[in-house]
């Protein structure tokens, strides 16, 4: 049995930058493209230890043939979104099929970087041994910020006491966001059910969240994360550098 899953949802059309090909394989560089960043967290582990669960959309077939040149180190299966599951909380519902024991969800459009030390494989078996369930996590004290994001309260020493996607009131007294988060199979319906109702703008009962694996989580804080779904984003990454 392998150590983890890797689930990345790659299923959304990418109208914001309007390429003429998936987003996920935007090349930075002459050596990596986006969806890169998130291969390079396993780069000391191989296929018996990893294993790779895209989720897309028949317009995204160009991932797959991007992808082989990892064939010779991991097992990569790709599987389609359900046509009648929504946003990102559906496309990893398609991929339930193929889950693990312990699973993390990578967002292959972005580039998070873990504090230093960390590996990530390691950290994914050590903080869901608790509830099930762990956030990686970003501080953030811009509100402008957090009303576009996965809005976390946690504490001093990183435990998740509330969520809320792209809160519109109340946003002060949010002081994080995720940036990725990992489970056990057991736990994993449980909590996009109420990840779910939040992204999808359904009735969130009061303190729902205690009775989700979510609540009082540890989490894990990340140094940086680059949200990269816009051409500002990735000028402003070029841009830092040069």
């Amino acid at each position: 049995m392998s150590l983890l899953t890797v689930v990345m949802p790659a299923a959304g059309k990418g109208t914001r930058l309007n390429l003429p090909y998936p987003k996920e394989i935007l090349r930075l560089d002459k050596e990596q493209a986006l969806i890169d960043y998130s291969f390079d967290f396993f780069r000391d582990y191989g296929r018996r230890d990893i294993e790779f669960v895209i989720v897309i959309n028949e317009e995204k077939i160009d991932i797959v043939r991007y992808l082989s040149k990892y064939k010779d180190k991991f097992n990569i299966s790709f599987t389609f979104q359900n046509p009648n599951e929504r946003e990102y909380t559906g496309a990893i519902k398609s991929a339930r099929h193929l889950f693990g024991e312990h699973n993390v969800v990578l967002l292959p459009d972005t580039i998070m970087t873990l504090k230093k030390g960390t590996d990530l494989v390691e950290a994914v078996q050590h903080s869901v041994t608790e509830t099930g369930f762990t956030f990686f996590y970003k501080r953030e004290t811009s509100e402008k910020m957090l009303r576009t994001k996965g809005a976390l309260i946690v504490d001093d020493s990183g435990v998740v006491e509330g969520y809320e996607d792209k809160p519109e009131e109340g946003v002060e007294k949010y002081n994080a966001y995720w940036c990725s988060f990992a489970f056990r199979k057991r736990t994993f319906d449980a909590a996009i059910a109420f990840m779910e109702k939040s992204t999808l703008r359904q009735r969130v009962l009061p303190n729902e969240i205690e009775t989700t694996p979510i609540h009082l989580s540890q989490g894990i804080q990340v140094d940086d994360y680059k949200d990269l779904g816009t051409w500002d984003e990735i000028r402003r990454l070029l841009r830092d550098a040069i």
